[in-house]
């Protein structure tokens, strides 16, 4: 108990606690108010008409209709697409064809072409997706007319010109904004190299102010020194997570007092593997290059960008192996799903498998500095003998 008050005072009177309850505050409210908006509207596009007549303006009024498409300028002569997105005026390029209109009475086929800026692959989604619905709806729509004249009822028109129609729905982030997967997942990273470098600074600390013999003369040894930083992490995640809602609309539907429980337990599986990864550093000053080791892979490795899924097999082992990892399963279904706790056994298991591994790492690292400083006291006094 006695280490475990020393280590809450330390930690309350260091630099972790401004620095962990500021630094994903700080980020949270920039970055959600920076990605407030949540997918690219009204992306600026240009138009080469080289028909020029009735139907292809009107072709364009429907381009500039849709919520993603802004035409900003329509051209009457050929240009070549490098032109017009050398300084990324525009996003995209549509060509209409000459002839346009005349091959629509003649009922042949008119091939618009859609060249688009691929140097920014995130930006391009809904400048595709609403160039397909436009086309798909002109195309029914011309169809339909045909076979009116034709004498067949609007129904059985559409009937034969779409007989299959696609409703679809996009669950828990349908306007795919940033806020929940890119500024949660930064958030997350810095809290965990800020939570990391608190924990593995503990035993050179100690060793440097020459505590550590007494500490580890303890039955639990250092283990309880640990849980400051993990529940203060654990608070400023929270803190973190509830400025995102508020500012830049994160959508957590989850219940916030059954996600404290992953959240603690995910926060203790850091600091003890923080603890783990510093343990024999020269001085506190030597662990934040050690804590890259736990901060990088989880950057790349765990969901933070990208769906582990698109990793080879050998690699999703290892974004198993991160904390981080887990984490994110929960925040996507407990806190973007609302799942209930009940549903995660699974995942909660892993968490506890992990802090039970670890601690006995932890164990044995005692261990081996007890026989360590035994080996060193044995050699002095033979010295002091000889």
């Amino acid at each position: 108990m006695k280490s475990l008050l020393d280590e809450w005072k330390f930690a309350l009177a260091s630099k972790y606690v401004p620095a962990i309850l500021i630094a994903p505050l700080l980020i949270a409210a920039l970055f959600g108010y920076m990605f407030q908006n949540g997918q690219i509207n009204e992306a600026p596009v240009a138009v080469v008409d080289e028909d020029n007549s009735a139907y292809s303006r009107s072709f364009i009024d429907k381009v500039n209709s849709t919520q993603y498409l802004n035409v900003i300028d329509v051209f009457h002569e050929a240009i070549a697409p490098e032109t017009l997105m050398a300084n990324e005026e525009y996003m995209a390029v549509i060509y209409l064809p000459r002839g346009m209109e005349q091959l629509r009475f003649q009922g042949k086929q008119i091939n618009v072409g859609l060249l688009i800026d691929n140097s920014m692959p995130s930006a391009i989604g809904n400048i595709r997706s609403g160039m397909q619905e436009l086309i798909t709806i002109e195309n029914t729509t011309l169809s339909v007319g045909k076979l009116k004249v034709l004498g067949m009822s609007d129904e059985a028109a559409m009937g034969i010109a779409s007989p299959l129609s696609l409703q679809q729905r996009l669950l828990f982030n349908p306007t795919s904004d940033f806020i929940g997967f890119m500024v949660i997942g930064f958030v997350n990273v810095v809290a965990l190299g800020i939570t990391a470098i608190g924990a593995a600074s503990i035993v050179p600390r100690l060793r440097l102010e020459g505590k550590l013999e007494e500490a580890l003369r303890s039955p639990l040894g250092l283990w309880p020194r640990v849980l400051p930083y993990a529940v203060i992490s654990c608070i400023s995640l929270m803190l973190a997570f509830g400025l995102l809602k508020q500012l830049g609309g994160l959508r957590f539907v989850g219940s916030p007092v059954a996600f404290v429980v992953p959240l603690l337990l995910y926060t203790l599986t850091v600091t003890l593997m923080g603890m783990v990864v510093g343990w024999t550093a020269a001085d506190p000053s030597k662990v934040a290059l050690r804590t890259y080791a736990i901060v990088y892979p989880s950057f790349m490795l765990s969901g933070v960008q990208v769906a582990t899924i698109i990793f080879p097999g050998p690699i999703q082992a290892v974004s198993h192996v991160l904390p981080l990892t887990w984490l994110f399963k929960f925040i996507r279904g407990m806190g973007y799903r609302g799942g209930k706790l009940a549903y995660f056994a699974q995942e909660l298991g892993v968490f506890v498998l992990m802090i039970g591994v670890l601690s006995l790492l932890v164990g044995g690292m005692m261990l081996w500095e007890t026989r360590r400083a035994k080996v060193k006291l044995n050699s002095k006094m033979g010295e002091m003998a000889a």
